[in-house]
């Protein structure tokens, strides 16, 4: 998903396994699914490596299988690192590695997502 958003951004998608080593950027897209019924540990960890100086603003996005996701848990992790989040977010349902299907109705959600991080 992260490299669909960033396609239609034009920009690059890079794993959170890629630091921002010292980078200052306005908008960080961040995201991923659950993994295990939780947060995966290295978002997480990713997430205790960034400074609010460093980043402005987060923008989540995510996705799962069914009906879990972790906007909850990651605006916990965000928050306690006292970083902004952005009031527009996305996280789409019904959608895992092995359910990679997006529907019309995701389609729309992720057109009008993107369209908001444009602005």
């Amino acid at each position: 998903m992260a490299e669909l958003i960033a396609e239609k951004l034009g920009v690059k998608a890079e794993s959170v396994a890629t630091p921002l080593s010292g980078q200052v950027v306005d908008i960080l897209l961040l995201g991923g699914a659950v993994h295990m019924m939780s947060l995966d540990k290295e978002l997480k960890e990713f997430v205790k490596t960034l400074d609010p100086q460093q980043v402005k603003k987060v923008i989540m996005f995510g996705t799962s299988g069914g009906v879990m996701s972790i906007e909850k848990q990651l605006a916990k992790v965000l928050e306690k690192n006292k970083l902004n989040i952005a009031e527009s977010r996305l996280f789409l349902h019904g959608l895992a590695p092995s359910i990679w299907h997006i529907t019309k109705r995701q389609r729309e959600e992720l057109a009008k997502f993107v369209e908001t991080v444009r602005q």
